[in-house]
């Protein structure tokens, strides 16, 4: 035992294991100005899916109340929220990943940021498909939302802020109210028979309109001329306004996707270079440290 512990005593003492050294930001070689760069790029990487966040929860709060005429903006516009979600949760990983020189983090930062890459052109397709879609469509398409005015309380708060909003009145004309409702068609026998919701009716500024205004406006129409008609009520179709309405916020979700996507192909190749150079760095510090 003693001969041993004599053998102890003559083997050279292992050096204390240290710690792999960080490169500083500022520091004027490749490595630093690439660490630089990739920081940057995160930091507005994380600005990017704020925005994006932001941008779906105002487009959601605003499809929210034509949900139930038409819900083509519902698939892009949870796709950017939850984007955009996930791209500040990534820039967050890319941040740490990139100050400490962690090869897993920066992994993961990358294969993420492709993922997002790839779930932006998503939805800029959709949106264009959709968008597409949307100037074939008539107003007879709409016509649901006219029977079931009165029915269906969510039907009915989204064709009221429609008509209220671009001063319009049905989806055709007014007379929809008369040839496809049952609460305001002629032969309703209800108060309101022959007549078109309140919110057909013309502001007035400071008049506060009663909730009758619009009833019975087509009874006699043989006395009441057009011209009078038109005084009291909107006799526009609501088509135009809301495929406008829908193209402008496909238009929006679009090309906020696709114009946050494409520069992403530069931290793409940004991550994936200092990626192998933190690999590469590491390597040969082992080997370096093996040595001593």
């Amino acid at each position: 035992m003693a001969g041993f512990d004599g053998m102890q005593k003559m083997l050279p003492e292992s050096p204390p294991r240290r710690k792999h050294t960080l490169h500083p930001l500022c520091a004027l070689n490749a490595f630093s100005c690439n660490k630089l760069l990739l920081f940057i790029y995160a930091l507005l990487y994380l600005f990017v899916g704020i925005v994006l966040t932001a941008i779906g929860v105002l487009v959601e709060m605003h499809r929210d109340r034509i949900e139930s005429i038409d819900n083509r903006l519902a698939v892009p516009t949870t796709f950017l929220i939850v984007v955009g979600l996930f791209i500040a949760l990534n820039a967050l990983c890319g941040l740490v990943g990139t100050m400490m020189e962690q090869p897993d983090l920066l992994k993961i930062f990358l294969i993420l940021t492709i993922l997002c890459f790839l779930i932006q052109v998503t939805i800029g397709i959709i949106a264009f498909i959709y968008r597409e879609e949307l100037p074939k469509m008539k107003s007879e398409e709409f016509r649901f939302a006219i029977k079931g005015y009165g029915k269906n309380r969510d039907l009915k708060k989204a064709v009221d802020w429609l008509q209220d909003r671009y001063e319009c009145c049905g989806f055709n004309s007014f007379i929809d109210y008369r040839d496809y409702s049952e609460e305001y068609g002629c032969k309703s026998g209800k108060d309101f028979l022959c007549g078109v919701p309140s919110s057909c009716c013309r502001k007035q500024e400071g008049v506060v309109l009663p909730e009758d205004c619009g009833y019975g406006i087509h009874k006699n129409s043989t006395v009441r001329t057009a011209a009078l008609m038109h005084n009291l009520i909107n006799i526009e179709g609501c088509t135009h306004a809301f495929l406008g309405w829908l193209i402008e916020h496909l238009d929006l979700v679009g090309a906020i996707a696709l114009g946050f996507a494409i520069p992403q192909i530069f931290g793409i190749l940004l991550s994936y270079y200092f990626l192998r150079k933190v690999q590469e760095h590491r390597i040969w510090y082992r080997v370096d440290h093996f040595h001593t």
